[in-house]
């Protein structure tokens, strides 16, 4: 297969689940139409990702995504190796060098995550030598209809929490202390949360979403033991002492209705067609690395050609990608990379809905 004509169509990647801490599974098997499943620990699917995930007793570049096999089933990873410009964009490639920096999978919650925060982008170039941090939002695909607990995200220190309550709260493994410190947002099926790097968050039960995240996969946990597992502090902290962890929060404190108004995202339209509406859900004045647009469509839609990489995801029904005389059929749960030297793709789809990231550098879009 000829690598330089596949870029330039959209890219598909093969099924991709990871284990986590948490448990889920099957809404997210049912949403991305595979085989009927339990919940379990495999909760968690790598959309689209250059980097893959960091998980414990696996090797540098697991989870990378791969093309589907009518594609060649190439690592996405070797793809922008040979072709940074062409993927990326250049001013992606100067920025991000050989790495998307806009990513996405996708997690479905039958109980809560544990508590955590990312890296800052100062932060992550500190401890851990890597030159991203990890602000990520969340699209809401599904909810769950459960007894007990709604579905919810729970982030953002409420007021008069301080770093020295945070940290007895950790070191006492006090739970319920440390839950009742962070705000919760009710969330139903469309919503968009935006947790920016630092945030301690964890997604509630009862959530299917979609993350949309920049180009690193750090996270500092809180608590020893979840859902019956008892993890080790190498895990929690990612090999840094208490007092360097705690350094990753945020420690800014909100009430509840600045929490809404910084981490709640409200749509807001940028282009209708007699076919189709874009939404933008972030923009730059919500988040300095990426944004969301959210495309609904009962018709077509001409993505205009851009100078940067965009990842999409097919969170309602399926969509069809026509571009240089080929299809390509966007089943709803799965994801594709638009790559930068793409131009004429045409999306197709009946009641379909698209959540698209979009790069940005410093808080801009690249024109």
């Amino acid at each position: 297969m000829d690598r330089k004509e596949l870029i330039q169509s959209p890219l598909l990647f093969q099924d991709n689940r990871i284990k986590r801490f948490y448990l889920g599974g099957s809404v997210m098997n049912e949403w991305r139409r595979m085989p009927k499943a339990e919940d379990s620990n495999q909760c968690e699917e790598l959309l689209i990702t250059s980097m893959g995930a960091i998980s414990k007793g696996e090797a540098s570049g697991f989870g990378v995504s791969r093309t589907i096999p009518e594609q060649g089933g190439i690592l996405l990873s070797e793809l922008i190796q040979e072709y940074p410009d062409e993927i990326l964009g250049r001013e992606f490639q100067k920025y991000n060098p050989n790495q998307l920096s806009v990513l996405a999978r996708a997690g479905d919650t039958k109980v809560r995550l544990v508590m955590q925060c990312h890296p800052r982008k100062a932060d992550a170039q500190k401890y851990f030598h890597m030159p991203m941090g990890k602000t990520e939002a969340w699209y809401i695909a599904r909810v769950r209809e459960a007894e007990g607990e709604p579905a919810c995200v729970r982030a953002g220190f409420k007021e008069g929490v301080t770093r020295a309550q945070w940290k007895e709260l950790i070191e006492k493994q006090d739970i319920d202390g440390m839950l009742a410190c962070l705000h919760t947002i009710e969330v139903k099926k469309g919503d968009t949360v935006l947790i920016p790097a630092g945030t301690p968050h964890c997604a509630g039960p009862n959530c299917l979403f979609v993350e949309f995240h920049e180009c690193n996969d750090i996270t500092v946990r809180t608590e020893k033991s979840i859902n019956g597992m008892t993890i080790s502090e190498e895990e929690m902290f990612y090999g840094l002492p208490l007092e360097e962890a705690l350094n990753l929060f945020d420690y800014t404190t909100y009430s509840e209705a600045e929490v809404r108004e910084k981490l709640s995202m409200r749509p807001k339209e940028k282009e209708k067609g007699g076919e189709y509406s874009l939404c933008e859900m972030i923009g730059p004045e919500n988040n300095d690395s990426f944004g969301i647009d959210v495309l609904d469509l009962n018709g077509s839609y001409y993505f205009p050609k851009k100078p940067y990489h965009r990842v999409l995801v097919a969170v309602e029904h399926d969509v069809v990608l026509k571009s240089n005389g080929k299809e390509e059929l966007l089943v709803q749960g799965h994801g594709a990379l638009i790559p930068a030297c793409c131009e004429g793709v045409i999306a197709e789809g009946q009641g379909s809905k698209v959540a698209i990231g979009i790069p940005f550098i410093d808080g801009k879009e690249v024109k």
